[in-house]
């Protein structure tokens, strides 16, 4: 093995005490209710301008755990979920959590036949879904075979006055029934039940959420007690600037590892106050920053990009921001050069906090934060985590700036893919230190301090006919620095001269006020033919009035890829 990476180089910027830090023992409700025993009287959620404190969150999981069980939820159980973010929602992850058993969470913005096959697949008998997602649930209600489905809204947590207001109300045709319930009477329903608090188990399941599916049908995604607290422990210990009073507005979905781990159980663990956004509409982030008022946002490269050219924010003093982080993709130099631009001019005092991770790694596996920052860098291992470069073909271990396949292993790892053995063993390999490692299929490298840069997805590489593999995130980089430039993908087209091989083409989002997109892309291709390399040159530039967004915020490079496969780059260059 490399002794550069078996000493752990990063190592250095944690504290001793960090270095001393030992994983907790017990269940992810248990650690967040001891993390905030001293302040349950202070706020956990603010929802929607109501606070609702530590205590009262308990007592919601204590009620929501006593209606599982009058229904028979034990340990072991799963019970699905197609809603969002809301307090209900929250309190019933730890509610199961506590009996032992675990949640389903599937995105209600799903085709109806991939839910249907997320709750089948599940194996659970209960299903609590958001309101407004109940069309698609009746029209597989024979097929799934739930002995209960409750229903819960977004307002209830809410004041009459408030939901009028916000407009939270949703009208429905629901036929409520013996075994389709409101969440109000499934709450009442339990309130005189006893239950069992299942003893801590590591690697007991709390939660199926589900990948991407950039790569193919979405894949449940087992998070446990172990590789939830992990990720707590990590942020509490990388040095971040925070304080008690401080707000964490969570808009990534609670349905995704990313939402579920980082935009919920951290925040909650690090005893500061989480802002739920049940419904995010991206462009509304500016609005959300200005009205709430946040010391820290976990983000895409996306919602950043809307951030920045959101009116709401325009002139704003934004120094209260103390943590803008950035992840579920790359960031590529471009976009971070224009954000350290904004960040001067709205006072902003600290760095972009990139980070990297996958689902399968509890979302979260490297991070910038403060001081620990390199341009372009997604940051360092975070405190209980290994990372080693490896080379895709042999499984080498590389040296520094040597670029391979990213392997991560820590107690954040998920514990498999929920009832698929083959596409686990793919991901989760056994190397010769006898460690399971994650192989994340992205191509990048480490410093000698420990920082790690990622170039791209393995398979998002364009290899060209004579081999020559070309990166997206270069020219994204380059393209995405211009002014006029909103948002920017590069995918592969086939080479229409040989029998194999492919070109990269760029597909460009203008921001507002350009008004000849055709001339801008003849200028940006003009720039890619007198700044890139030969053989990474595009061999087109096209304007397109929105780039796809995958549902959580990630550039939907399949789309495109899809779309542009066969374009004519020919007829594109003759005709400029």
């Amino acid at each position: 093995m490399n002794n550069n990476f078996e000493n752990k180089v990063w190592m250095k910027y944690y504290s001793e005490e960090a270095k001393k830090v030992e994983m907790p023992k017990c269940t992810a409700y248990d650690f967040m209710m001891q993390q905030n025993n001293d302040r349950m009287d202070t706020p956990a959620l603010h929802y929607y301008g109501k606070d609702i404190t530590f205590n009262e969150l308990a007592k919601r999981v204590d009620d929501t755990a006593k209606a599982f069980a009058a229904v028979g939820v034990k340990a072991g159980d799963i019970v699905s979920f197609v809603s969002v973010q809301i307090p209900e929602t929250i309190a019933a992850v730890y509610a199961l959590n506590k009996l032992g058993a675990a949640a389903n969470t599937i995105d209600p913005r799903m085709d109806v036949a991939s839910i249907e096959r997320m709750i089948k697949s599940s194996g659970s008998r209960i299903l609590v879904t958001i309101d407004i997602a109940f069309p698609k649930i009746a029209k597989i209600i024979d097929s799934i075979k739930q002995d209960l489905i409750i229903t819960q809204s977004a307002g209830t947590s809410l004041p009459l006055v408030m939901k009028i207001l916000l407009n939270l109300k949703v009208k429905n045709d629901i036929t409520y029934s013996d075994t389709i319930i409101k969440w109000t009477k499934f709450i009442e329903n339990g309130k005189n039940a006893e239950y069992t608090i299942a003893p801590y188990v590591g690697d007991a399941t709390v939660a199926i959420t589900y990948t991407g599916g950039t790569s193919g049908i979405p894949k449940g995604v087992v998070l446990t007690n172990d590789s939830m607290n992990a990720v707590a422990i990590n942020f509490l210990y990388c040095d971040v600037v925070r304080e008690e009073k401080d707000r964490f507005l969570g808009i990534i979905p609670i349905f995704s590892a990313y939402g579920m781990v980082c935009g919920m159980h951290m925040p909650l663990c690090m005893r500061v106050t989480l802002v739920p956004i049940p419904r995010f509409i991206p462009t509304q982030i500016g609005k959300l920053v200005k009205k709430y008022r946040p010391n820290h946002v976990i983000s895409t490269p996306v919602f950043i990009e809307l951030l920045m050219q959101s009116k709401e924010v325009k002139g704003m003093d934004l120094s209260f921001l103390r943590t803008l982080a950035s992840g579920g993709d790359t960031m590529n130099e471009g976009l971070e050069a224009k954000l350290n631009e904004f960040r001067k001019a709205h006072n902003m005092n600290y760095p972009l906090a990139q980070g990297y991770g996958m689902s399968e790694l509890s979302a979260a596996a490297c991070f910038c934060v403060n001081r620990i920052y390199k341009p372009r860098s997604v940051g360092i291992p975070s405190l209980t985590t290994e990372v080693k470069i490896v080379d895709p073909d042999t499984g080498k271990e590389l040296n520094f700036y040597e670029r391979g396949e990213v392997c991560v292993t820590g107690p954040s790892m998920m514990k498999c893919y929920f009832n698929a053995p083959e596409e686990t063993a793919d991901v989760m390999r056994v190397h010769e230190d006898g460690r399971t490692w994650i192989h994340s299929g992205d191509i990048g490298y480490m410093d000698e301090d420990g920082f790690v840069f990622i170039e791209g997805r393995i398979k998002r590489m364009i290899t060209r006919f004579d081999g020559h593999k070309v990166f997206p995130i270069n020219l994204e980089g380059l393209i995405n620095a211009l002014t006029g430039v909103r948002n920017c993908s590069v995918v592969g087209v086939n080479d229409m001269d040989h029998s194999q091989g492919q070109y990269p083409i760029a597909i460009v989002e203008f921001a507002e006020g350009v008004i000849n997109a055709e001339v801008e892309c003849q200028e940006i291709f003009k720039l890619c033919d007198e700044n890139v390399e030969e053989r990474g040159k595009p061999v087109a530039v096209i304007a397109v009035d929105s780039i796809p967004l995958t549902p959580f915020g990630k550039n939907d490079y399949r789309t495109l890829e899809a779309q542009y496969k066969t374009y004519d780059y020919k007829a594109w260059a003759a005709g400029n």
